[in-house]
């Protein structure tokens, strides 16, 4: 945690939870997912560091990047780019979406999922929680599972 400082508190999940950060180095700002080892199995975290080596290969528009993830005595902590906002959440408050918008978000997946299964890696936890919203509408897939 020497490189980060945590800023504020974005979300939670049953996992763990997800904080704004700074890169001290750089200034950058990042999201820091801090996931509890505390009640994982053995099975549960070589799950997690396989979906972390995962990430770190890949480059794509439309997926979450990675920039680092390391361990604490208690937790991983995975550091990507941080997001917008989750499409569930967007359509939770606004219960439609213009047909445009979702053609739109239909293809950046398309081209998302494409890119995966071409490097031959499926996304095994494909929901509204893990498609995300950025600048400019920009869809970004996250949580490997």
């Amino acid at each position: 945690m020497n490189c980060y400082t945590v800023l504020e508190l974005v979300g939670e999940d049953s996992f763990g939870c997800v904080h704004r950060g700074r890169n001290k180095h750089t200034s950058q700002v990042v999201a820091l997912k801090f996931i509890k080892k505390r009640g994982l199995s053995q099975a549960e975290l070589k799950e997690l560091k396989k979906e972390i080596n995962i990430m770190t290969g890949l480059k794509h528009h439309n997926i979450v990047q990675l920039y680092d993830s390391f361990e604490t005595q208690s937790e991983v902590v995975i550091v990507t780019e941080i997001v917008k906002e989750q499409l569930f959440h967007i359509l939770e408050q606004n219960k439609s979406l213009p047909e445009t918008l979702v053609q739109n978000i239909a293809c950046q997946l398309v081209s998302a999922l494409y890119y995966l299964h071409s490097n031959h890696i499926i996304h095994c936890d494909l929901k509204l929680q893990n498609i995300l919203l950025g600048k400019g509408g920009v869809v970004k897939l996250c949580d490997f599972g």
